[in-house]
């Protein structure tokens, strides 16, 4: 990866997570694979929204086999959260759910082979194409960061102006602040410190993360 710019080379880190954690699921998607093949896939996701800001180019149409994995491997996470949650709830509040319990637990067993089935299935090579437009991204990665950081400041007064309605615009907050915590999180450490504080931001991110799911 020596040379590449900025983008390419973090796209390239989390296409091999997302190929190393399919080769996994394979075998038998486990919580720790389905949780990293997920994460790689948002960090995918967000650097091709990064992209089109900067090149114009289109992706969601060719990255949407990719989304169906993700999709697949989210019901089963799903399923595994929901577990989870109801055997805390069980010791916390000495009760019982025997039924609801074998319920989530038939219907992770159906969704686990579903989602062996579409990691089987699915074509390894799909992330190249964005591989090779990344490679064209042009700039040195000095302008590229500096590119990056006037994007943010338009991420930022996006998702204030969201927060105008926050009850209505939580999810989409949480989604611009994310792909702004994964662009900066690429830049020089230090002209990202000059910009904002990247602790209060993740703070941020969390406190939005456990609103979304105390609203579900």
């Amino acid at each position: 990866m020596e040379g590449s710019n900025l983008i390419l080379k973090n796209w390239l880190q989390q296409e091999k997570v997302f190929n190393d954690n399919l080769i996994l699921s394979r075998k038998r998607p486990t919580k720790i694979s389905i949780h990293d093949l997920r994460v790689a896939v948002k960090k995918m996701r967000s650097y091709l929204r990064l992209k089109q800001q900067l090149t114009g180019e289109e992706w969601k149409e060719s990255f949407s086999k990719i989304s169906a994995l993700f999709k697949s491997f989210g019901r089963l996470r799903d399923y595994d959260i929901s577990l989870t949650l109801i055997r805390k709830l069980e010791r916390k509040e000495l009760l019982s759910f025997i039924f609801f319990k074998e319920y989530l637990s038939v219907n992770r067993s159906l969704t686990r082979k579903w989602a062996k089935q579409d990691a089987i299935k699915f074509d390894e090579h799909k992330p190249d194409v964005f591989t090779e437009q990344f490679k064209l991204i042009t700039g040195s990665n000095s302008d590229i960061s500096e590119k990056i950081i006037q994007l943010s400041a338009l991420k930022i007064k996006k998702a204030k102006n969201l927060a105008k309605h926050f009850q209505k615009n939580a999810h989409e907050i949480r989604k611009q602040l994310k792909d702004l915590y994964y662009w900066l999180k690429i830049c020089p450490k230090d002209l990202v410190e000059s910009f904002i504080n990247m602790k209060v931001l993740d703070r941020v991110l969390n406190y939005l993360g456990s609103y979304q799911e105390l609203s579900c």
